[in-house]
């Protein structure tokens, strides 16, 4: 008894001396979603890699893009820096770019949408972002634009198998089997949608589909990950392409807070954020 009485007594801890942490950024979050960061992608030997073989000119390394003449490594690099935030050190994509990216994509859908014009959406992996193109899609009916909503399109073979058709859910094209909506990774979906869909001012689409509308020479909102960036050297030279960088096989709740930056007012382009000097 008398070794307890002469312990020093407890210390309790100061009210207030412990502060919070500060709330987390859009872009925090974005990463901790696995939509941005490094979670997921391909390391930095496969994306070096992989710009090497966009640069030869490897048409599985271009999806449904013909080669770029004259592209040299040093160009595709400092394309993928600007539209990715990545490096040939640090294969990630820097979430700040995601939204920056998306914000301008914003302003172009909502550019396009307010004067009628006419706007297709297509996704090829709809399990994933079915629902940041709903989000689009609403918006730019509120804002005035004209959707495309089209009947079944097939008997088709798509990705080696059939049979496939291209269905319309809501104003977005996807692939379906007739029972089941399907991803893709081949042109041939995408070559039929935009053959029987009437012209568009704006396509907002990601992998073939995004590919194959900026080779037949329309505007595109993409959304594409490093493993299918080439539509990067474009974008990064403000051609006819805003690519927002962001991976595309999260499960749906991951983007909500993209889709909100789609349900919001455009920010003035004074106001964007720009991607970290690296």
């Amino acid at each position: 008894m008398a070794r307890s009485r002469n312990r020093p007594p407890k210390l309790l801890p100061r009210v207030g001396a412990v502060r919070p942490a500060p709330p987390a950024t859009t872009a925090e979050l974005l990463e901790r979603a696995k939509v941005a960061g490094k979670a997921g992608g391909p390391g930095p030997t496969e994306l070096r890699r992989f710009v090497e073989r966009i640069v030869a000119g490897d048409r599985a390394a271009l999806g449904e893009l013909a080669p770029f003449p004259e592209l040299t490594t040093l160009d595709a690099w400092a394309a993928f820096t600007e539209v990715f935030g990545a490096t040939p050190e640090r294969a990630a994509i820097d979430p700040e770019c995601s939204l920056r990216s998306a914000r301008a994509a914003q302003r172009r859908i909502h550019a396009v949408a307010e004067r009628g014009g006419r706007i297709a959406c297509a996704t090829a992996a709809p399990a994933s972002l079915l629902g940041i193109y709903g989000a689009i899609v609403r918006y730019a009916l509120g804002a005035g634009a004209e959707i495309g909503d089209l009947a079944d399109v097939g008997p088709l073979r798509i990705d080696g198998r059939s049979p496939r058709f291209v269905r319309w859910l809501e104003g977005v094209a996807v692939v379906s089997d007739g029972a089941a909506l399907c991803a893709t990774r081949d042109g041939e979906a995408a070559r039929e949608w935009l053959f029987v869909h009437p012209r568009p001012s704006l396509v907002v689409a990601d992998g073939p589909f995004a590919e194959v509308a900026w080779e037949a020479g329309i505007e595109v909102v993409a959304f594409a990950g490093l493993d299918r960036g080439a539509l990067a050297i474009p974008a990064a030279r403000g051609d006819r392409c805003t690519l927002v960088p962001m991976r595309v096989d999260r499960p749906p709740r991951a983007y909500a807070l993209l889709s909100d930056v789609f349900s919001a007012t455009p920010e003035p382009a004074s106001e964007r954020p720009s991607c970290p000097e690296l």
